[in-house]
């Protein structure tokens, strides 16, 4: 018999991981809903749970527009009752059984970790519980990919199993883990590639999680969720009730991380430019420019609610399964950021934003707890015109469409006579479901078209170009602060691994986002240093036509002027990704070169120019330590 691998993750029940489990739902085989029998209502909150599942697993990946939704396939699930040594079941079996059979469960089995009922090995007589086996009986192992590992990758996977398993193994940069291994396993001969498909293994199990910069491997991957919670619970404990923490803040060693288990400092701070990061990619927060320093604000952890004195005119609502805190939060993370509209107000239950005439548009969410449902209605103030109503209409058409399931559309009509609404949706349904056109009006008896202006523009080709280009404006922006994220955690790690400092700076207004510090041969902090610049996208450098010299376009002049007044030396550093560049690929971390512009351009003979010819060499540990070597010895 073939030896078969289940890998069980426990995802905690608390709100405020809730956001975030998305990101571990992808890819499950067996989902066990545990249960307390002990509470009045057991089944209260399943149906967030299993709507929260089917979502999660037919979702595309974070921004993908353009691409293709695998194939779904539907977990297998059963139902587990905890504790039942503290009072017994309080909840009948045919209760259970009709609740098993609605929601599509295997089974179901009543347990107790404290006696060992029905899940200790130790009271079957050392023969896998009963637990074990109907997990075992309920995996769907003839739906799942089949994977042969070579003996080298099994060994290479055993081995890091074996080592994230150590407390005080759980960040380390790629070099080093080979280096481990090789100890590990002295009576192997093995190459960087075979280290690296054994990390992509365990990623595809979540067991690992190679960051997106410093060739860094996060060996317990679950450490993001503990950090994501303290960071989600901050925000929503803003005295003003407003969801948001100043990324400063977090930052911060004195930071309240209560309850996680706390990685050493200088490996925090790289897995919390790494958590920011994923938070954009996955646009569960927006990151905003404010006065007082960039705001994480995360829209489904507002507490304030609209209160709404008279009912908004309703234009059309969308009433839809799945988990709707991800959802909302989606939705309106990618219209603030699809730059379409001004935002203007954020609530727990709503978001409004205004045209570029003023012109109000919202969007309102009510939630039912346990169903795993929730409607959003969308209103306008009178005077928008419809064709913004029909690219604000589609944008959330869409977007529901793609991460919810499941989704239904109310559209509410209005009277073109007499001005008085359709208020019997039930019949306006009903009509639509036979095919009908029109409704009569419940006041003049005039017929009310179902298909008017809207309807027949949400059908039109520039509208669904518009969404494209809507969709792909917020992709892009996201991107971009994700990328800012990448790159300074990128110079975090390698001046870390340098044994220099790094520090983002942010009492510059532009022109310097970083200084690096450098250690003197005793390994204290000298004084030393120089400032950089960080530029992160493939926009940056373009190829002059004349001399084929890559060539990096200052837009404001007054960055030349900064930049020669500083006291210390200035490093432009560029990120390129995924691309040729001068013939050369660069790796999935990308192309990250950097050079000294204060010297070139004190050196340049036209200084008007506002073009720098960019000729840097690649950020390295090596290239860190020269440039450190030659600030101490005075060269510059």
């Amino acid at each position: 018999m073939d030896d078969r691998e289940a890998l069980l993750w426990d995802l905690a029940g608390q709100e405020d991981y809730r956001l975030i489990h998305r990101l571990f739902l992808e890819e499950t085989a067996l989902a066990l809903l545990l249960i307390n029998p002990q509470k009045d209502d057991p089944f209260l909150e399943a149906g967030d749970w299993l709507k929260a599942l089917e979502t999660a697993q037919n979702q595309p990946a974070a921004h993908g527009i353009e691409t293709p939704q695998k194939t779904a396939r539907a977990a297998a699930r059963l139902l587990v009752f905890s504790q039942i040594d503290v009072g017994g079941m309080k909840v009948s079996n045919t209760k259970i059984d009709r609740f098993c059979a609605k929601h599509g469960f295997h089974g179901w089995i009543a347990t107790s970790a404290k006696s060992g009922e029905n899940c200790s090995d130790a009271r079957s007589d050392h023969q896998p519980s009963h637990l074990k086996q109907l997990i075992a009986d309920s995996i769907p192992w003839d739906t799942l990919p089949w994977t042969n590992t070579p003996r080298l990758l099994a060994e290479l996977k055993n081995a890091l199993l074996a080592m994230r398993d150590e407390a005080d193994i759980r960040l380390l940069r790629f070099a080093e883990l080979a280096q481990r291994l090789r100890r590990a396993l002295p009576g192997e001969v093995f190459q960087e590639s075979d280290v690296r498909t054994a990390v992509t293994l365990l990623a595809n199990h979540g067991l690992a999680r190679p960051l997106k910069f410093g060739d860094l491997v996060l060996l317990q991957p679950e450490l993001l969720n503990g950090y994501a919670g303290a960071v989600i619970r901050a925000a929503r404990a803003h005295t003003d009730e407003i969801g948001c923490v100043a990324e400063s803040r977090i930052h911060d060693a004195a930071f309240d991380f209560t309850g996680v288990d706390r990685l050493a400092r200088p490996d925090e701070e790289l897995l919390l430019r790494a958590l920011v990061q994923t938070f954009l990619d996955h646009s569960l927060c927006i990151a905003e420019d404010t006065g007082q320093g960039k705001q994480l604000v995360f829209p489904s952890q507002y507490r304030r609610e609209k209160d709404i004195p008279w009912q908004p005119d309703v234009f059309v609502s969308y009433t839809f399964e799945g988990e709707w805190q991800t959802i909302w939060t989606t939705l309106v993370v990618r219209l603030w950021y699809s730059n379409e509209f001004e935002h203007r107000e954020l609530w727990r239950n709503a978001a409004e934003f205004v045209s570029s005439r003023g012109q109000l548009l919202g969007l309102k969410i009510d939630n039912r707890q346990g169903e795993g449902e929730a409607t959003i209605s969308l209103f306008f103030h009178a005077k928008v015109p419809d064709e913004l109503k029909v690219i604000f209409i589609e944008y959330v058409h869409r977007h529901l469409a793609r991460y919810a399931a499941n989704v239904r559309r109310d559209r509410r009509y209005v009277c073109p006579e007499c001005g008085t609404p359709v208020t019997n949706l039930d019949a306006v349904r009903r009509r639509l479901e036979k095919g009908k056109d029109f409704i009569t009006c419940q006041d003049c008896d005039e017929r009310v078209p179902f298909r008017d202006f809207i309807e027949e523009r949400l059908e039109s080709d520039p509208v669904a170009r518009k969404i494209l280009e809507m969709e792909k404006t917020a992709k892009r922006e996201l991107d971009n602060q994700a990328l800012e994220q990448i790159l300074t955690g990128h110079m975090m790690a390698v001046c870390g691994e340098a044994g220099q400092i790094f520090r983002e700076l942010t009492k510059f207004d532009y022109g310097i986002d970083g200084e690096v510090e450098f250690k003197d041969n005793e390994g204290r902090a000298s004084g030393r240093k120089i400032y950089v610049q960080l530029k992160s996208g493939n926009s940056y450098l373009r190829t002059r036509g004349g001399d084929g010299r890559e060539v990096f376009d200052v837009k404001n002049e007054r960055h030349l002027e900064y930049w020669g007044s500083q006291p210390v030396d200035v490093y432009l550093v560029i990120r390129q990704t995924g691309e040729e560049r001068m013939g050369v690929r660069g790796s999935d971390e990308g192309t990250i070169r950097w050079m000294n512009v204060t010297r070139y351009l004190k050196e340049r003979k036209d200084k008007e120019s506002r073009q720098i010819i960019f000729d840097g060499e690649n950020l390295t540990r090596e290239t860190v330590l020269q440039v450190r070597d030659r600030i101490l010895g005075g060269a510059g």
